[in-house]
């Protein structure tokens, strides 16, 4: 029963702290890709039109990373209300 208990309490602190959570994630998703953009030489055409795909794809994540917790972090807000 102890370990539900403490199951329990984890899932209650990543429910309150979803959106910080989530936004750290997607903060790092785009720095990790910076720095690997920083660390390629190649400066082929086809190279920096591959990165910019790239680094949009990684935006789009990190965005939709950021959006969901924050959703996350909302929809427990409104049901401690209800």
């Amino acid at each position: 029963m102890e370990a539900l208990n403490a199951l329990n309490e984890i899932v209650t602190l990543l429910q309150q702290n979803a959106a910080k959570i989530g936004i750290t994630i997607a903060g790092l998703m785009v720095a990790v890709y910076a720095i690997a953009i920083m660390l390629d030489n190649d400066q082929s055409p086809t190279a920096r039109t591959e990165r910019w795909a790239k680094l949009k794809r990684v935006f789009i994540c990190a965005a939709i990373i950021a959006g969901a917790s924050a959703f996350v972090s909302l929809a427990t807000g409104l049901g401690k209300m209800l």
